[in-house]
C-alpha cells in the first residue's frame, strides 16, 4: 500500500461526506486506503463513513492526537496523510503527495490552504496565515498543520506519533523536524472550513500559531498553555504573561498598541525580515518571542475589536496596491 488517508471525526455529519467523497475521487496511480477514526459520534458520522471508508476505528475519547495515532496503527501505507473531516482535498492531491516524497530526505509536509467560505476577511486571513507558515518554512522552522499533514510512516513511528497535548500538530512538528526535513508547501493547497477562525477569531488564530512556537521554549510555558487549554481560566493569562516577561527578558518594553493590531504585526514582520540575515539564531528567536509576548498582552488587554480588524485590513490592502 502506498498511502493511508486518515480522517479523525467526531460529530461531523455536516461535512465529512464532502471530505470522503473528495478522497475517493482522487485520480492517482498510487494505491491508497481510507481510514476514519470515529470518537463515538452521536450523529450520522459513522453511517456516512461506512459508505466511503475501508476501515473505521472507534475510539472512546475525543482527542485529535489519539485519533490520528489509532488510525496510524491500522494503516498499511508507506505514507500517512492526515485530513480533518472539514477539509477537502483538491483533485490531484494524492499524486502531489507521491511526487513530493520522491525527495528521499523529506519526512513530512503540509500544503497551503484556502477557506471554503469566501469573503474579504477570510481571504485576508488565509493569506497572512499562509504567509506566516511559509516564512517559518523559509527560515528552517517549519510548522505542519494537522488538518492537512503527510508523513512517512517510518518517521511517524520513530517519534511515536502525536501526543495528547494542546497544539498537538505544532508539538509533533518540533519532534519531526529534529529527525529530518519537513516542509510547508504553497504550490498546492487544500480547502478547509473557517470554523477554527470562527471559534478563535482573527487574533486567536494568529496567537494559536505563535503559541505552538512558544510551547517548546520552556517547560513552564508548555504547562501554562496546557492548563489554559483545559481549564479556560483568565487568571492563567496573567500567569502566562508573567512567565513571558520573566523567562525571556527583564527589560522588554511592551508596545502600547495605539496603532491597529495588524499594522503592528506587519511592522514586526518587516523588522524581522530586515534583521534576519545579520543576527544570530538566538537573537532571531528572541525577536519572534517578543512578537508572541505582545500578542499575549493584546489578548489580556482585550483591546481587539471588529473595527480594529477592519481598519487593519483596509490599511494593508492599500499598502499592497
Amino acid at each position: 500500500m502506498d498511502i493511508s488517508v486518515i480522517v479523525p471525526a467526531w460529530n461531523e455529519e455536516s461535512c465529512i461526506e464532502s471530505c470522503l467523497r473528495a478522497i475517493r475521487s482522487q485520480e492517482t496511480g498510487a494505491e491508497y486506503e481510507v481510514i476514519v477514526c470515529d470518537a463515538k459520534s452521536e450523529d450520522k458520522t459513522p453511517e456516512i463513513a461506512r459508505r466511503y471508508a475501508d476501515k473505521i476505528v472507534t475510539i472512546d475519547i475525543h482527542s485529535p492526537g489519539i485519533s490520528r495515532n489509532m488510525g496510524a496503527k491500522q494503516a498499511t501505507g508507506d505514507y500517512l496523510v492526515f485530513v480533518d473531516a472539514d477539509t477537502v482535498l483538491p483533485p490531484g492531491y494524492l499524486e502531489r503527495v507521491m511526487e513530493k516524497f520522491k525527495d528521499p530526505e523529506l519526512l513530512g509536509f503540509s500544503a497551503g490552504f484556502i477557506f471554503s467560505r469566501r469573503n474579504e476577511r477570510l481571504i485576508f486571513t488565509e493569506k497572512i496565515t499562509n504567509s506566516y507558515l511559509s516564512f517559518r518554512d523559509r527560515v528552517g522552522m517549519t510548522t505542519l498543520v494537522g488538518f492537512n499533514l503527510a508523513v512517512r510512516k517510518k518517521a511517524f513511528d520513530t517519534i511515536n506519533g502525536f501526543r495528547d497535548v494542546p497544539l498537538e500538530d505544532g508539538e509533533f512538528s518540533i519532534r519531526l523536524r529534529k529527525l529530518g526535513k519537513i516542509r510547508y508547501f504553497t504550490d498546492f493547497y487544500v480547502i478547509t472550513s473557517s470554523r477554527r477562525l470562527d471559534e478563535m477569531g482573527l487574533l486567536g488564530t494568529i496567537k494559536y500559531y505563535l503559541e505552538m512556537d512558544l510551547a517548546r521554549r520552556d517547560p513552564r510555558i508548555g504547562r501554562l498553555l496546557s492548563y489554559n487549554e483545559y481549564v479556560k481560566c483568565k487568571v492563567d493569562d496573567l500567569l502566562l504573561q508573567k512567565e513571558f516577561a520573566r523567562i525571556f527578558s527583564s527589560n522588554v518594553s511592551f508596545s502600547k498598541m495605539d496603532i491597529t493590531v495588524m499594522d503592528y504585526i506587519q511592522r514586526k514582520s518587516d523588522d524581522l525580515l530586515k534583521i534576519m540575515h545579520k543576527t544570530t539564531r538566538e537573537q532571531f528567536v528572541r525577536k519572534i518571542t517578543e512578537i508572541s509576548e505582545s500578542i499575549a498582552e493584546l489578548k489580556l488587554r482585550a483591546k481587539i475589536s471588529k473595527m480594529d480588524v477592519d481598519r487593519a485590513i483596509k490599511l494593508i490592502k492599500e499598502r499592497m496596491r
